[in-house]
């Protein structure tokens, strides 16, 4: 179990609230512990998994009260500047999708088609894509019910980028790769079939990118 301890001073409090709470929270993914100080007795994201947990206490602050025409100073915030305010949020949104995929499959019925479809499924040879049974379509569509939900969370740190990123990344440095060598062998047959290793050079940090490796291993 590990015990997260966050900062006396919380996103929230910097803004205009009327009263505060501490929220205590403890994860039921990874046991971590942690408290931080709220608007209102609301869900917080765990500072280890990223997961969204509900506090299971919440006591309001001694002291608090609804804000006068005086409002309490904050003297952590008091040489703050416009520029000093300005705060990281990660914005998320979610988007409810069916995952579609067709193969080909040539059998006596119906029945035993989806019976070879559900073994290759459960095998996880589905989309292997081959001669007998070929992939026709993986696509993902939305469901259509109006299922767009959004999320903006705090955060001091924005974190770095998750492995859908990364793999998207490698996919696009793979198609520059590709159209690069298309270029390159055109370029040469316009030049009397010749060619020039510069067009191939500039294609290995792309490639390495797309294989996941550090630019450090090309060889000289």
């Amino acid at each position: 179990m590990t015990l997260i301890e966050q900062p006396n001073i919380t996103a929230m409090q910097t803004e205009a609230s009327t009263v505060r709470y501490l929220n205590q929270y403890r994860c039921p993914y990874c046991q971590t512990e942690w408290e931080d100080v709220w608007d209102c007795a609301c869900n917080d994201r765990c500072p280890d998994c990223n997961k969204e947990i509900e506090p299971y206490e919440s006591v309001l602050i001694d002291g608090e009260s609804v804000e006068t025409e005086s409002p309490v100073e904050e003297p952590v915030l008091a040489n703050a500047t416009p520029e000093g305010m300005n705060r990281r949020f990660v914005a998320s949104y979610e988007i409810d999708y069916v995952h579609r995929v067709s193969v080909g499959i040539t059998a006596d019925s119906p029945e035993a088609a989806q019976e070879i479809a559900e073994q290759a499924f459960n095998d996880a040879t589905i989309w292997d894509d081959t001669a007998t049974m070929p992939l026709l379509s993986d696509e993902y569509l939305e469901s259509g019910d109006e299922s767009l939900l959004w999320e903006c969370v705090a955060v001091e740190q924005l974190p770095e980028p998750d492995h859908s990123v990364r793999q998207l990344k490698k996919e696009q440095a793979a198609m520059r790769v590709c159209r690069g060598l298309v270029e390159a062998y055109q370029h040469g047959e316009a030049n009397g079939g010749s060619i020039d290793w510069d067009d191939l050079d500039q294609l290995i940090p792309l490639s390495l990118q797309a294989l996941g490796k550090p630019a450090l291993e090309i060889q000289s």
